[in-house]
């Protein structure tokens, strides 16, 4: 099984039935009357590492990773397909500053009403966004001096800092190159790691690292142990999106 943003927080398995069956057996949470899915649904492991599962009537179950974030946002929320959506998040102070906005994978879309992304008058308002990302393809730099000097740093003519955060699928949408259904949560992101926990996935009974770190904005994220991680580093590559408004942490 090669699924990146699964290993990512330790759902390691020779294929993803097994994680599938070894969940439900130990407990899915879910609802079942969300209008036009046939069950929504999650296993949140203890360590904080989670499996969304999403059915519509008649097709087969979608799976995808979440996380359990301790990082929050106010944000604006237009959720465009069954699991992905553009965020906008703001700033807690007086001001409400937009920070940045991206695409993200939610974990309970029955929170949000389905939009239209060309209508800028339709989002929905989550207070307390629970954001976080899953590293994809990442390399680790001892500090901010070792990542600006070296070539990964630089796009073409462009210099990346150490908080650079893109969403290639919204600079697509954006630009009308791609369409909503070839849209992914991929960020191409830079993150000072200033936590790092290892945790181990009760699942899989495999070790992760459970990191907070800061980019454009704070985030808490999943990075496995092929990238042992210590605070000051510097972590960039290609990170998978995640958000939720709460739900399952209730």
């Amino acid at each position: 099984m090669d699924t990146p943003q699964l290993h990512a927080i330790g759902f390691d398995a020779p294929t993803i039935e097994e994680i599938i069956k070894k969940a439900f057996e130990a407990g899915v949470r879910g609802v079942n009357e969300a209008p036009g899915f046939a069950m929504i649904g999650t296993y949140t492991d203890p360590s904080g590492a989670r499996l969304a599962f999403l059915q519509r009537e008649g097709e087969a179950v979608m799976t995808t990773a979440g996380l359990r974030s301790e990082t929050t946002y106010r944000a604006q929320v237009v959720r465009f397909t069954d699991l992905l959506a553009r965020v906008a998040l703001y700033a807690a102070d007086g001001e409400g500053q937009l920070l940045t906005q991206y695409l993200a994978m939610v974990d309970d879309p029955f929170a949000y009403q389905q939009h239209d992304l060309r209508n800028s008058e339709e989002f929905s308002v989550a207070d307390a966004l629970r954001v976080g990302a899953l590293a994809i393809d990442i390399e680790v730099f001892a500090d901010e001096d070792a990542f600006l000097a070296s070539p990964s740093s630089k796009s073409g003519a462009l210099q990346l800092g150490a908080t650079a955060l893109m969403s290639p699928g919204l600079v697509g949408l954006q630009a009308a190159a791609i369409t909503p259904q070839e849209a992914t949560p991929t960020l191409l992101m830079a993150l000072t790691v200033q936590n790092v926990e290892r945790r181990v996935n009760e699942l899989t009974g495999v070790e992760f690292q459970f990191v907070t770190g800061r980019s454009a904005i704070d985030l808490s994220c999943g990075i496995a142990l092929d990238h042992p991680v210590q605070p000051g580093n510097i972590v960039f590559g290609t990170w998978y999106a995640t958000c939720s408004s709460g739900t399952w942490d209730d």
